[in-house]
């Protein structure tokens, strides 16, 4: 059984979780607490290191996330550097492959966002679906990239896939659905401002889900359940799942 198929509006935690008091995001520590707060799936961004394994972490360069004290980018990081790699409180880099593992022994879904990265785009997304296929994890996949969306329609076709959208893309947006629908995508993920009713309902009526991100406020969560996107991706699951049980 898979969470992506729809129903209630689930709650998934943006890079586990974020904030004061959170633990480094995208960790197995942030992604601990987002389900022990109600998130019934998590969100993480995918990294190619330089030796071909694939990381958890947002930005191109580690400097953020280490307040300052490494420079270094990630694609230029050898398995064993990443591994040296410390993150706020001590915490370490991830595998795809460790949180996979611990996605599928918690019960909780993950969504991988597959990072755009320039020529190792498919290199980066021909290493997530091998990871993917090598687990047992309930995954969804989901990229701004059309190119690697697409490519993961061929290199794991059992996967369900998303298309990120921002607001750049509101000129075009309804015309590239029309145009994508079909076997390329399951979902949309569109940024909150984008996920208006009248629009979701738009998507929902070509048999589209949708998961609309990033939603920290619990009068928006509720609108948008209300409007029945299928789920919210947030940086405080805590509070939306309250939020979204209270309105159930």
């Amino acid at each position: 059984m898979t969470v992506w198929r729809g129903g209630s509006t689930l709650v998934v935690g943006h890079r586990g979780g974020r904030g004061p008091g959170w633990p480094a995001e995208n960790t197995i520590d942030a992604f601990d607490r987002a389900a022990a707060e109600g998130a019934v799936a998590v969100e993480t961004d995918a990294r190619l290191l330089a030796t071909g394994e694939v990381v958890l972490f947002h930005d191109a360069a580690l400097s953020r996330a280490t307040d300052g004290a490494d420079h270094r980018t990630v694609a230029g990081l050898s398995s064993a550097e990443a591994a040296r790699v410390r993150l706020a409180g001590g915490l370490r880099v991830p595998l795809l492959a460790d949180a996979l593992a611990w996605a599928s022994d918690r019960g909780v879904a993950i969504n991988v966002e597959i990072k755009a990265d320039g020529d190792r785009s498919l290199r980066l997304a021909a290493a997530v679906a091998r990871a993917i296929r090598a687990a047992r994890a309930d995954v969804l996949v989901s990229s701004f990239s059309p190119v690697i969306v697409a490519a993961m329609a061929l290199l794991a076709p059992r996967v369900p896939r998303a298309w990120l959208t921002d607001p750049r893309h509101d000129g075009a947006l309804d015309a590239a659905v029309r145009a994508t629908r079909g076997p390329m995508i399951h979902a949309l993920h569109p940024e909150r401002t984008q996920a208006h009713a009248p629009r979701v309902a738009r998507w929902k009526r070509r048999g589209l889900r949708v998961g609309v991100y990033t939603v920290n406020d619990a009068d928006e969560a509720r609108a948008l359940a209300a409007s029945e996107v299928d789920w919210i991706i947030t940086d405080r699951p805590a509070e939306i799942a309250s939020a979204l049980r209270a309105a159930r």
